[in-house]
């Protein structure tokens, strides 16, 4: 009675494990990671806000993402942060960095302590609806953030 009170529960627990395997729900939500903070060996980097389809982009298949970050020094020596630090991957798989024509991409040196505020120019395509940001300073991940990209 017993093995076969067992073997009763287990084929039950199989079978409703399958059935929740080929559930194929595609109402997952789009994580979006504005606000978030992460740090790193030498800064604490923000997400403070996305922008997207400005007339910056001159190319009508790509829109241009602008990212707005908060970046306080927590080391005890001057460290430098700029733009060109990140990169976007957009949900196509492919890679972008920093939109090198606009001049308004922010660089500089941060004191231990202080904290700057900056934009980030990425020219992504058109049908761009996420984007993974990653900080990456002379190539190496340090942080990234998951972020949905605004409607035009």
């Amino acid at each position: 009675m017993k093995k076969k009170l067992g073997l009763l529960l287990s084929a039950t627990a199989i079978t409703l494990g399958l059935a929740a395997c080929g559930t194929n729900d595609n109402t997952q939500e789009v994580k979006n990671e504005v606000g978030k903070t992460v740090e790193t060996a030498n800064l604490d980097i923000q997400v403070e806000s996305v922008k997207s389809g400005y007339a910056e982009s001159g190319d009508k298949n790509k829109q241009m993402l602008i990212v707005d970050m908060n970046i306080k020094n927590i080391s005890k020596e001057e460290s430098g942060a700029g733009a060109a630090d990140f990169e976007v991957k957009a949900d196509n798989g492919k890679s972008y960095d920093v939109y090198g024509l606009e001049e308004k991409n922010f660089g500089t040196a941060i004191k231990p302590g202080k904290t700057i505020e900056g934009k980030g120019y990425y020219e992504i395509p058109a049908d761009a609806k996420t984007v993974t940001f990653y900080y990456e300073p002379a190539g190496k991940k340090q942080a990234q953030w998951e972020l949905k990209v605004p409607e035009k």
